[in-house]
């Protein structure tokens, strides 16, 4: 059976996986399409797909707070708060 601090350990790390692949794809959206981080930028397809990996790291970012991210990174060996 698995306790709730390594479920939440768990599901950290889930999250922040999630968070990091959403990460690199905004900056291959902006580097590479041009899309503009710009919130009231014309909409094209690269801005609208950047404007849904906004909303799902919004999202992330609330499950992360939700496990309580923060007491969790400090022991997080990968985390950059670690460094």
């Amino acid at each position: 059976m698995v306790d709730d601090t390594a479920r939440d350990r768990a599901v950290y790390q889930a999250l922040k996986a999630a968070d990091e692949v959403a990460a690199a794809l905004q900056a291959h959206l902006i580097e590479e399409h041009g899309a503009d981080p710009d919130r009231a930028a014309a909409q094209d397809s690269s801005t609208n797909s950047l404007k849904l990996l906004r909303q799902a790291r919004e999202r992330l970012g609330d499950g992360l707070r939700a496990v309580g991210a923060d007491s969790i990174a400090g022991s997080d060996p990968i985390s950059l708060r670690s460094h």
